[in-house]
């Protein structure tokens, strides 16, 4: 029988398609920490991200190494910096990332008790009655139907 995935590895296969189907840099960094801090392989995906986000700083460095003596300080504006992170997920991808999560939360609930034996849509109805979800049968019913094609 094949060694079943660990939760870092698990958690590092979801980051890497949350980030290579949404963009969202934060997936790509929260991976990019989570593969450094256990070990892990690192998705060629994520390293590009990061690569990409490195030469943007790096090369605002390189101005600033490179000035005459006494110019004035080169400043890296928040405007700059926003255009280097590149987010496709609005002004806020740490934010996004966390809905996604709660959606990866909540297909796994549904599915945790699918596999257990219950029915799709008496699973969803569980779900939603669940204290803390916040989401109605309408939405996990969407979630479940759109995180189903991954699994």
């Amino acid at each position: 029988m094949a060694k079943l995935p660990t939760k870092a590895e698990l958690d590092l296969t979801t980051l890497t398609g949350v980030f290579t189907v949404n963009k969202n840099p934060a997936a790509a960094w929260a991976a990019y920490s989570l593969a450094r801090r256990h070990g892990l392989p690192m998705p060629d995906v994520i390293q590009a991200e990061v690569d990409r986000f490195a030469r943007c700083i790096g090369k605002v460095a390189e101005q600033a190494m490179q000035t005459e003596l006494g110019a004035p300080p080169i400043r890296f504006r928040a405007e700059e910096l926003s255009q280097a992170w590149r987010s496709s997920c609005g002004d806020n991808p740490v934010g996004s990332l966390q809905g996604e999560w709660r959606d990866y939360k909540i297909f796994l609930a549904v599915y945790e008790r699918v596999e257990g034996g219950m029915k799709v849509g008496a699973a969803q109805a569980a779900v939603a009655a669940d204290k803390g979800v916040g989401v109605g049968i309408e939405s996990i019913k969407k979630i479940w139907k759109r995180l189903k094609r991954d699994v």
